[in-house]
């Protein structure tokens, strides 16, 4: 059985955490300061529906020896979701909740997953490999609103694509998630301008997989290409490419190409850091950061609970500074800490919680102030107006 990097370093991290103290605090000689709140934009919620969360998780994934089966016990073992009297979604709420306290961030941002939809548009469960509903991610984050806020996930396939962002917008939500290649989705289908101009209309922030998929069954990797990401932008939307395109070396084809193209064009989209800290992205982490354009449109996100490796990166930060993060115990703080050895943590952290306009959740708070795009990059990448209806 072939061993990839980013299984090596999950398994490495599985291995070793139950057998670490919980009160062990090490420091990273990288201390995360800040003036302005941060917030990490990609937390996933999950769960297996033991508690009557609504949740679901396909065999695949649960069961046997497939890579995801393999991580997924992996991941239950290391954040000890099995405690007795507490369901696994129960338990993955209490340690999330626990990791986020101590990350020394403001705010994550929860993240749900839609279902994939027939040709009718309703659910098609045979197909959908894991299920997190939006009202499960807004019971929780309603329990924890001081140091979360929602990010529903809406397939616009469904047939009431339209009624469900309206639904979400009024509870509260600012932005939501689209996974293309799980969910079967192709977000240029022009059948989605209305949902994609309502989007706009109501200034929520699209969230959308792009690149390469690992850690999920894929129905088709090639909706996951930045390129298919225009049509939404075409109508005025404010997108985020999560994952930035990218992949592991081994992966064809390469898509970052694609969302660095589209940067230049594009004042409206984003990136985020999601995955990025795991030894097989560290070919394509490296490429982001080195493009002056696309560092500067890069948003935090840690891909939580999917641990990041920091001894991967030691050409990059040293090796004592890659062991002494790798020691970090709260495996947020540890994907923060890493960026922010690479120069890039706290400084996009900041962006995600301007662009996540975070004091606007629930209708509270003034707008907070957009990240700035200089006069000279809006003459350069001007922003397409959205066709009259």
């Amino acid at each position: 059985m072939t061993i990839t990097p980013d299984r090596r370093s999950f398994l490495f991290g599985a291995l070793i955490a139950p057998l670490l103290p919980d009160s062990l605090a090490i420091a990273t000689g990288a201390e995360v300061r800040q003036a302005r709140p941060i917030l990490d934009l990609h937390v996933h919620l999950f769960g297996v529906g033991d508690g009557g969360t609504g949740c679901r998780m396909a065999k695949s994934i649960t069961d046997g020896l497939s890579a995801q089966a393999l991580q997924f016990r992996g991941l239950v073992q290391a954040l000890r979701l099995r405690e007795e009297g507490k369901s696994i979604d129960e338990r993955y709420e209490i340690v999330l909740t626990e990791q986020l306290k101590g990350s020394g961030l403001s705010k994550a941002a929860i993240l749900g997953q839609d279902a994939v939809y027939d040709r009718h548009g309703q659910p098609d469960w045979e197909r959908t490999s894991f299920y997190v509903p939006n009202d499960h991610v807004f019971n929780v984050v309603a329990r924890h609103a001081d140091i979360m806020i929602p990010c529903p996930s809406i397939n616009p396939n469904r047939a009431d694509a339209l009624e469900e962002l309206a639904r979400c917008h009024e509870k509260g939500a600012r932005l939501f998630k689209i996974h293309p290649p799980t969910q079967g989705v192709d977000v240029a289908d022009r059948k989605h301008a209305k949902f994609f101009q309502r989007c706009a209309d109501l200034d929520m922030v699209i969230l959308v997989h792009t690149g390469h998929e690992h850690s999920a069954p894929v129905i088709d990797k090639d909706l996951a290409g930045p390129r298919r990401l225009e049509f939404a932008l075409d109508q005025g939307c404010t997108v985020v490419a999560c994952h930035a395109g990218t992949g592991w070396k081994t992966d064809t084809p390469d898509q970052l190409p694609e969302f660095l193209a589209l940067l230049k064009r594009y004042p409206k989209l984003w990136g985020d850091t999601a995955v990025l800290g795991t030894a097989g992205r560290v070919r394509d982490f490296t490429r982001l950061l080195a493009h002056p354009l696309a560092r500067s449109r890069l948003l935090h996100g840690s891909d939580f609970p999917f641990p990041v490796a920091p001894l991967a990166f030691a050409a990059q930060i040293g090796d004592e500074a890659a062991q002494r993060i790798g020691k970090e115990m709260n495996w947020l703080k540890k994907d923060l800490d890493l960026k922010e050895a690479l120069a890039i943590g706290v400084v996009s952290a900041e962006r995600a919680y301007a662009i996540a306009k975070v004091d606007r959740i629930g209708g509270r708070g003034p707008d907070c102030e957009s990240p700035v795009i200089t006069p000279e990059s809006s003459r350069r990448w001007p922003l397409r107006r959205r066709p009259r209806r």
